[in-house]
């Protein structure tokens, strides 16, 4: 019996790496025509309460993964619907566009839940939009959801505790 020649076992491992490292990018490449609830169907719903009386209930990104797919793939999103992104820390946030077929108003919010910036996001825009400030939240929501709702930067939301 010979053994397996070096290169051999390189190009296996080789081939191993490339299948695990584009397999999931495939896979959710594959699903760029799941509807708004399939998308990230696992997350969770939390309650938001602003401070002119609006309620929803939007998903919510609290892990990485879940935050680097946001909104992704999507192809519509109800009236009221939207996604709660919490980063790991306080800091200068940065949310772009890619992959993103909804125009969608991105709040970032600070640790104290009051709303710092609006800004109106264009589909597959790849131009990185930062916070002003340090925030630890981002709300998105359907393009025009804030001035619809009458909430402009100032407005507060409450977050459940849980979240915190």
């Amino acid at each position: 019996m010979q053994p397996f020649s070096s290169s051999l076992l390189t190009f296996v491992f080789a081939a191993m790496l490339a299948f695990f490292c584009v397999a999931p990018s495939s896979v959710i490449a594959q699903d760029s025509n799941v509807s708004s609830t399939a998308a990230n169907s696992e997350l969770a719903l939390v309650p938001l309460i602003f401070s002119n009386g609006v309620e929803i209930e939007v998903e919510f990104a609290n892990d990485p993964n879940s935050r680097a797919l946001g909104l992704m793939f999507r192809k519509e999103m109800c009236t009221d619907c939207g996604m709660l992104f919490k980063f790991d820390r306080v800091r200068i946030a940065s949310i772009w566009m890619k992959n993103t077929y909804i125009p969608l108003d991105l709040a970032y919010i600070n640790a104290f839940g009051t709303i710092v910036d609006i800004k109106a996001l264009q589909p597959h825009d790849l131009t990185s939009v930062k916070s002003s400030v340090p925030v630890l939240y981002a709300l998105e929501m359907n393009q025009g959801w804030f001035a619809n709702n009458s909430l402009a930067v100032g407005d507060t939301v409450k977050l459940p505790s849980y979240i915190k």
